[in-house]
């Protein structure tokens, strides 16, 4: 068993760790990871290995060291011979779902109302699950800027730009999320 800064300081060489052998890795918090190398760069000490999902059994997680915080590497099985060759990863992809996550992630820090009460954050939350179009404005929550649903957020507690259609819809919305919140033990009696 050799430490890895053993195998980053004795070596020049990109090719420490075989593409495809089987390793064992030990990180400073002494947990074990298991896999297949993937890749391995001895300038920034940046080793990856594949190993099967724990979540979903046709798919791998590809894990990434700094040996700077590794204790202990074991080679369990050495590849022999041509190394696979490395799969294809598509940048602009992966640039482009990165993107798109940061803007839903803003996104989401507009659902989080400023000093509202639980429950009205509960139904925002609900409420944003399925229209994307809501806000809040002050303690009130603005629906499609049609409907505005005030304190104590109950569907009595509804008001609608007029001659709206989304009246009806939201207030299903409303109404099945505080049935859901009365059979968690949650529900406010005033909000019916």
């Amino acid at each position: 068993m050799r430490k890895a800064q053993d195998f980053a300081m004795n070596s020049t060489d990109n090719e420490i760790f075989t593409i495809g052998s089987v390793l064992q890795i030990v990180d400073i918090h002494k947990d074990t990871y298991k896999g297949t190398v993937r890749s391995y760069d001895s300038l920034s000490k940046i080793l990856s290995i594949e190993s099967p999902s724990p979540s979903v059994a046709q798919l791998s997680d590809i894990l990434f060291f700094n040996l700077d915080y590794v204790e202990n590497i074991i080679i369990l099985e050495e590849k022999q011979g041509q190394a696979e060759p490395v799969p294809y990863v598509n940048v602009t992809k992966i640039a482009q779902r990165l993107a798109e996550q940061e803007k839903d992630r803003l996104k989401q820090k507009t659902y989080i109302g400023v000093g509202v009460s639980p429950e009205g954050q509960r139904l925002m939350n609900t409420i944003s699950k399925t229209i994307s179009d809501c806000r809040w404005h002050n303690q009130d929550i603005v629906v499609l800027g049609e409907v505005t649903i005030k304190p104590p957020y109950g569907p009595k507690n509804l008001e609608c730009v007029e001659g709206s259609k989304a009246l009806t819809h939201i207030s299903k919305i409303v109404e099945k999320h505080c049935e859901e919140e009365a059979k968690q033990g949650r529900g406010n009696s005033s909000q019916r």
